[in-house]
């Protein structure tokens, strides 16, 4: 392949206060969980817990618990465990269920053995699970529900009144501590993609201008030189060949020579004006851009400029991967962003696939609608690849004018 600008561009690491949270991160908590979930069922081993007769644990409890912890390492996806990975389907709506799975295994485990006072520690692991990917009015409900489900089993041990009210109260509190900070951390992580993408979109912006400026002088100073001092040399050529043919003696000798610097001086001027008009794209610096400022996606842009790419395609060109990252960042899920754009005679093709959960069914918003409009505008096609599981893949072709 023949590479005009032929460049590999990676973002998504200049700014890394701005970063979203790493699958590192993610795996981390994930794995804090756990640790937490498996205490209880060590205390459960050892018998820390009996009913006041020497009574272990019954089997519908650790069925319960089973349920419970077997969910959970699934909802995190936590491979290095041995498990396998995920099955290909929509991540958010998997672990939206997957989530209100545990809040039911732990209700079940609790009621399994209200004495096994520990137990409701799960209400706080899976009070954290409900707010990682649900709305905050659905994580307080589970927080009212698990809260009222610790008041009823602490009852049914003939607890007085006050014991009910201070457990209830105490797990009412650790729910809400965990959950609200994860909450916290969304909402902030969300502000920060937002963010993000509007400083990239600016950033792409006032690089195109800047580019468009640049370019319209190298055109001015291209037009001057061919219809100023293009003619003029012409002319001054002319006017010397006729002279050449006229003068004798030794002048003839200074005339060829002056003839010849002209001709050298206008094919000068026209190799200037012509790489001047070629030099006119700026589409590869404003995708550099593009992609370094998008925190927390790693966003690779390969950009193969055989033909210099016209003005108004290269602004629909950058808009889309702009929606592109924008989608990435705040939809997708995902942690790499791959690009590609080919500019050749029979126009500019742009190919891009992000590596995140994808959908089912696509529905176009106005990010999506926006840039079919702008490539159509331009008598082009494009077409999405939804790719449910395997991430979301966009394709646009803009013919030559």
């Amino acid at each position: 392949m023949v590479m005009t600008s032929g460049t590999v561009v990676r973002g998504g690491t200049a700014r890394r206060v701005a970063r979203m949270p790493t699958r590192t991160d993610e795996r981390l908590a994930a794995g804090t969980g756990l640790a937490a979930t498996l205490v209880v069922g060590i205390a459960g081993l050892v018998g820390v817990w009996t009913d006041g007769s020497g009574v272990a644990l019954p089997a519908a409890w650790w069925v319960g618990y089973a349920v419970f912890v077997a969910v959970f390492v699934l909802d995190s996806d936590l491979v290095p465990l041995g498990l396998p990975p995920a099955p290909h389907r929509h991540p958010a709506l998997r672990s939206e269920v997957l989530s209100l799975v545990e809040v039911a295994a732990a209700i079940a485990v609790w009621f399994a053995a209200p004495h096994a006072g520990w137990t409701s520690v799960l209400f706080v692991v899976s009070a954290v699970s409900v707010a990682f990917v649900h709305h905050r009015i659905v994580f307080l409900v589970v927080v009212a529900v698990q809260t009222l489900v610790v008041a009823i089993g602490t009852a049914m041990l003939g607890r007085s009144t006050t014991d009910v009210v201070l457990l209830a109260l105490v797990y009412a509190s650790f729910q809400a501590f965990a959950g609200l900070l994860v909450l916290t951390a969304r909402r902030e992580a969300e502000s920060r993609a937002a963010l993000a993408a509007a400083h990239a979109e600016l950033r792409a912006t006032l690089t195109l201008l800047a580019a468009s400026s640049r370019d319209t002088e190298r055109l001015r100073i291209s037009r001057d030189l061919h219809d100023v001092v293009g003619h003029g040399l012409t002319a001054l050529a002319l006017e010397l060949e006729v002279a050449s043919h006229q003068v004798t003696g030794d002048g003839a000798e200074h005339v060829v020579r002056a003839r010849g610097i002209a001709k050298d001086l206008l094919r000068d001027v026209r190799s200037t004006v012509g790489d001047l008009r070629t030099a006119v794209h700026g589409l590869e610096a404003a995708l550099r851009d593009v992609a370094r400022t998008a925190p927390g996606l790693d966003v690779s842009v390969q950009v193969d400029e055989r033909v210099p790419v016209d003005g108004a395609d290269a602004v629909v060109v950058v808009r889309c991967v702009q929606e592109l990252v924008t989608n990435a960042l705040r939809h997708a899920g995902a942690r790499v962003l791959d690009v590609r754009v080919v500019a050749d005679a029979d126009g500019v093709t742009l190919q891009a696939r992000d590596d995140g959960q994808g959908v089912h069914r696509l529905e176009l918003g106005n990010g999506l609608t926006g840039m079919v409009e702008r490539v159509e505008d331009r008598g082009g096609v494009i077409t999405f690849d939804p790719g449910a599981g395997r991430g979301f893949g966009v394709t646009a072709r803009i013919p030559a004018p």
